[in-house]
């Protein structure tokens, strides 16, 4: 454990440098200003904007990335080095690898999810070194050493976006090279493209990929074994290429509860641990079916609101109502969509033209603007005149299951 400041003892000690981690700290931050003493945890000196590395591999895109010592230090924050191995929440102490510890009034977890390959012998995007095998693959489609890819889904929840996205763009690389007789496919458990999204959404998505030459498998469930990868839906061997997302569980923190049989965190609407008094909890790391960056943020607000309060702050708190935001990347102009509900005017759900500002990939209501002016691309500037940001909530009919 290595301290960027001299040591902080007590005040809100945020574990995790990620999207709900830099959220809340932007957000207590900004609430709460100098009421609260804040320090970060975190074992790596880097945030990586990670929704953004989809378009690295196509060569259109890259991900941000922003040094934790200069957010910090620009913030009035203390950045404490280290991996946590536990919490001790009756003496308000994290302990850490090497047995060190560090006292919090109020402690957030924000540590994110683990990551395992669901498949053996599959390109598991967003696990070391996935990025160099996309690479590498679309050279053998390009060259026709290989004929097929197909892009399977392991499961209903979590967040299936990224999989669209490396389809589509796979798809469109391909036709941009003239590497025409490429088998492309996308599997999925859902009955419909990103049915979380709603109806209208979902057909243009299914239009996409229909224009793009990506033969969608619906309600298709992926199946290990001998060696080798089968569909139900298919009832025949893998592509000469299969890419796929992790499978994802809790941090799994001694000290801390889990729900099974996943592990995660169990919390209420304001991001508090149940039975531990003072410590709070968003992003992946907690228990709720969809795992995403806007959701992880949205998470990480109501957490900070909630905790801004406790410490004088005037804010009345608003406890987590998930409104779901996706930028579909295709290749060629990205696509804007929300969640809907019953009655909601349809032409907002989904749309060529941003629906939210700035249009980052991560909507945090903080960590987005901040972003876009502290990241490596040139900011977005001010809304176009007329722009509005109008929220719609994540129906529970859209819910996996």
């Amino acid at each position: 454990m290595t301290q960027s400041n001299p040591p902080i003892s007590g005040g809100v000690v945020i574990v995790g440098g990620g999207v709900a981690g830099l959220e809340a700290l932007l957000a207590l931050h900004a609430l709460a200003g100098d009421r609260v003493a804040l320090t970060l945890v975190s074992p790596n000196d880097w945030f990586v904007d990670r929704p953004m590395t989809v378009a690295e591999p196509f060569g259109l895109g890259s991900a941000a990335r922003l040094s934790l010592p200069e957010v910090t230090a620009g913030l009035g924050a203390n950045l404490v080095r280290g991996s946590v191995a536990a919490v001790d929440a009756a003496s308000r102490q994290i302990v850490f690898a090497d047995d060190q510890r560090l006292a919090f009034d109020t402690l957030i977890l924000a540590p994110g999810a683990r990551a395992r390959a669901p498949f053996a012998d599959a390109i598991t995007f967003g696990l070391e070194g996935s990025g160099e095998a996309i690479r590498a693959m679309l050279g053998r489609l390009r060259s026709r050493d290989a004929q097929s890819v197909s892009f399977v889904a392991p499961t209903m929840t979590g967040w299936l976006l990224p999989l669209y996205e490396l389809a589509l763009m796979t798809a469109r690389e391909l036709k941009r090279s003239n590497a025409d007789r490429i088998q492309v496919r996308l599997l999925t458990p859902e009955h419909r493209p990103l049915a979380l999204f709603g109806d209208q959404p979902s057909h243009g998505i299914a239009r996409l990929l229909d224009r793009a030459g990506v033969e969608f498998v619906h309600a298709s469930f992926a199946k290990a074994g001998d060696g080798s990868l089968t569909y139900a839906a298919l009832g025949q061997p893998s592509s000469d290429y299969v890419v796929t997302l992790p499978l994802l569980a809790g941090p799994q923190l001694p000290g801390v509860p889990t729900v099974e049989p996943n592990g995660f965190i169990p919390v209420d609407e304001y991001g508090r641990v149940t039975g531990l008094p003072g410590v709070y909890a968003a992003g992946d790391a907690v228990e709720f079916d969809v795992k995403q960056g806007g959701l992880a943020a949205q998470q990480a607000d109501s957490v900070a609101e909630h905790v801004a309060a406790l410490y004088g702050a005037s804010v009345e708190p608003a406890p987590f109502r998930p409104m779901l935001r996706g930028m579909l990347f295709t290749g060629d102009e990205p696509m804007y969509m929300r969640a809907g509900v019953p009655g909601a005017d349809p032409d907002v759900r989904g749309a060529w033209y941003p629906l939210w500002w700035p249009p980052t990939k991560v909507a945090g209501r903080y960590l987005g603007p901040y972003l876009s002016e502290h990241g490596d691309e040139e900011g977005f500037g001010a809304p176009p005149i007329g722009f509005i940001d109008v929220d719609l909530p994540l129906a529970a009919i859209t819910m996996p299951g």
